[in-house]
């Protein structure tokens, strides 16, 4: 999807191709749930419950803002696979998913992977981001001391743009995209 169909708002986005690295990485199409921590504006949620209308999404975020604009996005996409909820990771959810997406941790690193990897099932994937470099390696180091095996790639995209007479890739922020789960 482009990120020009999501109504936007002053919520963190997980960009397009960012999205598509990550929704890839997560393996949806035999997944049945979805937890998307960090939700922001919903973009992965949204993306993942369009594309897989099987798949029962669950957002979390702890900014009233960012689930008004997941409500606002899962109406224009007429989406009913999708529940957002108010609430800071960890709390306590009554099911397991297949597939667990985190685009914020709030501070809470350590606990949210420890909590993730409870929740997800015996094949269930994990994918974290991160555009701090800190996180990232906390994230490598927890999982490295864990024994869970895991990939790491840095994307780092640019649009096209007019610049004067010429034109340059404008940069995004680097990403971090770290790969995981149980049963690899």
């Amino acid at each position: 999807m482009k990120d020009s169909s999501f109504i936007r708002g002053a919520v963190p986005m997980t960009k397009e191709e960012i999205r598509s690295v990550s929704l890839a990485k997560l393996q949806l199409r035999s997944a049945q749930n979805f937890l998307d921590v960090g939700t922001g504006t919903g973009s992965i949620a949204i993306e993942a419950a369009y594309t897989y209308p099987q798949l029962e999404v669950t957002t979390l975020d702890s900014n009233p803002d960012a689930l008004e604009l997941l409500k606002q996005n899962q109406a224009k996409f007429e989406l009913s696979n999708v529940k957002g909820i108010l609430a800071k990771a960890p709390v306590v959810l009554d099911q397991q998913f297949d597939a667990i997406f985190i685009g914020g941790s709030g501070g809470n690193l350590t606990d949210i992977l420890e909590w993730s990897f409870r929740l997800l099932t015996d094949k269930g994937r994990l994918v974290l981001n991160f555009i701090l470099l800190e996180n990232a390696l906390a994230a490598i180091q927890w999982l490295e001391e864990q024994e869970y095996f895991f990939q790491a790639v840095q994307l780092q995209v640019g649009q096209y743009t007019k610049l004067g007479k010429g034109h340059y890739y404008k940069p995004q922020n680097p990403v971090i995209i770290i790969e995981t789960g149980k049963g690899e």
